[in-house]
């Protein structure tokens, strides 16, 4: 809560956040790791690639077809019509031959007839240089191809083979620790009874995590008892970068996240101004097992044995929101990375549009094609505002993220909106 009793914004609740975690001791320096290149995919680099030698290594022939010299090519190809050269004055190449010394000139085989003397018949003119790749037309060695903090594509992987590279510097996935939790709550494939819920929370982290660059693991379900959860956050941010605690997060009577995150190390921020989410909690653990947290110093890329923690609301449209506004960040931050892994793109509003000026208000659209000849995208919000409708987040394209004082919309109105699906 802030000094006035009102709940900070997302962005002001982040940096608290972060700030907390840093004055207990928390480093996020990204640990380095070499990887493959054929396994690069979707990691996030830790430095630069520069070219290791030039590409292509040598001039090289286009297209298959003759190569002549340039020389020759002058004299001959002021010529009209058709133009012949001796059999000693070309030789045959296909696409990526290196030239023969004393060539660099390519003319197409389309447009080369041999005679029976041997002789070539060149039908067009040909202008010096043509249908060929110089040395280094593609990048230079030395050449920045890769800057650091890209989460690396196909192209890049590519591109890093052809410029020497058999593996690359990359930060190591941080593993983010989901503990779901809940008297009602039962493994999925479980048969339910009365009241009982499928852990559907964990599957929807887990898969993000995935997509944002990192290891999700996720332990059993933890029941409600402040003790028994206390014990198993500590645990399982051993070895975890991030902690997620699923539910928990409101004022009901079996809701001890808060209380559990102050125990096992701290609690920075309790609510945030954001809808669907506002039960959000941010704090951090003090890893360890049996209930001692473990000495500072000991966990080697967290000195001190800091690990941020989330404490997430149970339902699954606060809970996505929650990972984007929190986790998501901070995940490329300990990554490295230049940018998030989901940009907004730009749409129109398809209709009119109301919201709460108190919250950061989060709202679904779906994505169609302008039909009015104006081009681009039409984003429509969903009807109805329950956050508990997974269904909701299966039909929606995006995410609509509508800033704190803002309240009324008109039609047509330029909005950016977040895809759900990076």
């Amino acid at each position: 809560m802030t000094a006035t009793g009102r709940k900070p914004s997302p962005l002001d609740a982040y940096a608290q956040w972060v700030a907390a975690c840093a004055a207990a001791g928390w480093h996020t320096q990204p640990v380095v790791e070499q990887v493959p290149v054929r396994d690069g995919l979707g990691r996030v680099t830790a430095a630069a690639a520069r070219a290791r030698w030039p590409s292509p290594r040598f001039a090289c022939a286009a297209m298959d077809g003759i190569a002549v010299a340039a020389g020759r090519v002058a004299d001959e190809s002021a010529k009209s019509g058709e133009w012949s050269l001796p059999a000693s004055a070309f030789s045959w190449v296909d696409t990526g031959d290196p030239l023969p010394a004393g060539t660099d000139t390519v003319v197409e085989r389309e447009r080369v007839q041999l005679r029976d003397d041997g002789a070539a018949v060149v039908t067009g003119l040909v202008p010096v240089g043509h249908n060929v790749r110089p040395t280094g037309e593609d990048f230079r060695a030395g050449e920045l191809l890769i800057p650091a903090g890209r989460r690396l594509r196909p192209a890049d992987l590519s591109a890093a083979a052809a410029a020497g590279h058999v593996a690359l510097a990359v930060a190591r996935q941080p593993v983010v620790a989901i503990v779901p939790t809940g008297d009602e709550i039962r493994p999925v494939g479980s048969v339910l009874g009365p009241g009982e819920f499928t852990d559907t929370n964990s599957l929807l982290l887990a898969a993000r995590v995935s997509q944002a660059g990192g290891i999700p693991v996720v332990t059993d379900v933890q029941p409600d008892d402040p003790d028994v959860l206390a014990a198993a956050v500590r645990e399982t941010a051993l070895d975890a970068d991030l902690v997620l605690v699923i539910a928990g997060s409101s004022r009901g009577r079996g809701d001890f996240t808060a209380a559990v995150l102050d125990q096992v190390g701290g609690l920075a921020v309790a609510g945030a101004a954001v809808r669907p989410g506002h039960p959000v909690l941010l704090g951090y653990v003090k890893p360890g097992r049996s209930g001692h947290p473990v000495p500072a110093g000991a966990q080697g890329a967290r000195p001190a044995g800091t690990v941020p923690a989330i404490g997430v609301p149970g339902y699954p449209l606060a809970a996505a929101v929650i990972f984007e506004l929190f986790a998501a960040p901070l995940l490329a931050r300990l990554l490295g990375s230049a940018g998030p892994d989901v940009l907004p793109v730009a749409a129109r509003l398809g209709c009119a549009w109301k919201s709460p000026p108190e919250v950061e208000d989060w709202v679904l659209v779906s994505l169609r094609a302008a039909s009015d000849g104006a081009g681009g995208l039409v984003a429509t919000p969903a009807k109805g505002r329950g956050a508990g409708a997974i269904s909701r987040l299966v039909r929606a394209d995006a995410w609509w993220r509508i800033p704190i004082g803002l309240d009324d919309f008109a039609p047509g109105m330029p909005i950016e909106v977040l895809p759900i699906a990076p």
